[in-house]
């Protein structure tokens, strides 16, 4: 039933809920029945966060809920477990976007030219004042920052937190093991970048640092083994050489343009133009070189002519 009253501060309207009057003892008992069933329900395990009721509670740190692959903790960077390079290329594109502003950059140059490197010499990230917004991720044009899902963090050292790139660096296999969908998104076009930027990165620059020595070691042996093997037997067959007394055609003609040029003359052709002796093909511009050569000193023997 709807009961309408009007009063100066506007029109309300009293819902009947449909309730009888509770005798005496019947609140107290509905108020238990709603313990009972909190009671009761505790008992059950619940892993399904969608229901409201069950025992939610896990004996942490033992046990752990799993972690939704979208859950973002701490920036971390990533490299490539097969050839060490890191994915990240020092574009300042998250320092830029980050709102803290705690993210740190230098980018790595060329020791011998002294030109700027796809590649990052130094990375820090302020975890202290970290906001954990996922911004830089985000704007990661080369997908090497990624969320990491590592929440026990506390510590008693500060300068802890300023975390350098040795400890920020994680393999690729370790992202995969917690977002193995939202890798899967991205792994083709960040992995055929990194190809890209890898024929960019003189010698060990662009390396995670602590597999650079041993990357550095792995290519000293490979050259001292390739030094040390006898040299491979060629089964490519050589070329076959002119025939002697045949002529290669850009012989042919530079000869045919010295005898045009010695008659337009009026002189004989001159005897470089005879046959010489066999000799390897020339290329085109050998060809026409010669051509203009010959063309020239047919020219001055017609001038020289009496």
């Amino acid at each position: 039933m709807k009961v309408k009253m009007d009063i100066q501060r506007g029109t309300i309207i009293v819902m009947d809920r449909r309730r009888g009057k509770l005798r005496a003892g019947q609140g107290l008992l509905q108020g238990l029945q709603v313990i009972w069933d909190h009671w009761i329900g505790s008992f059950r395990k619940n892993d399904n966060f969608s229901k409201i009721r069950g025992n939610f509670t896990v004996e942490y740190p033992d046990q752990r809920l799993p972690m939704p692959q979208a859950y973002r903790n701490m920036p971390v960077l990533l490299y490539d477990d097969e050839t060490g390079h890191e994915l990240c290329t020092g574009c300042y594109q998250c320092s830029r976007a980050c709102p803290p502003q705690v993210i740190h950059i230098t980018q790595s140059k060329d020791p011998i030219t002294g030109k700027m490197v796809p590649a990052s010499a130094e990375f820090i990230i302020e975890y202290d004042a970290c906001m954990s917004c996922g911004f830089c991720a985000e704007v990661c044009p080369f997908d090497a920052i990624k969320m990491d899902h590592v929440y026990e963090l506390s510590t008693d050292d500060r300068m802890s937190l300023m975390v350098r790139k040795e400890q920020l660096n994680r393999p690729i296999s370790y992202y995969v093991g917690i977002a193995p969908d939202l890798w899967a998104e991205v792994q083709a076009s960040a992995m055929k970048k990194l190809q890209g930027n890898i024929k960019r990165r003189p010698d060990v620059i662009g390396l995670a640092p602590h597999l650079t020595e041993k990357i550095a070691a792995r290519r000293r042996e490979l050259a001292e083994a390739a030094a040390a093997a006898p040299p491979a037997l060629t089964t490519a067959a050589a070329a076959p050489a002119a025939p002697a007394g045949k002529l290669t055609p850009e012989e042919k003609a530079a000869k045919l343009a010295a005898k045009k040029a010695a008659k337009a003359g009026g002189a004989p052709a001159p005897a470089a133009a005879a046959p010489a002796a066999p000799a390897a093909p020339l290329d085109e511009k050998a060809a026409k070189l010669a051509a203009i050569k010959a063309a020239n000193a047919a020219k001055t023997a017609a001038a020289e002519a009496p």
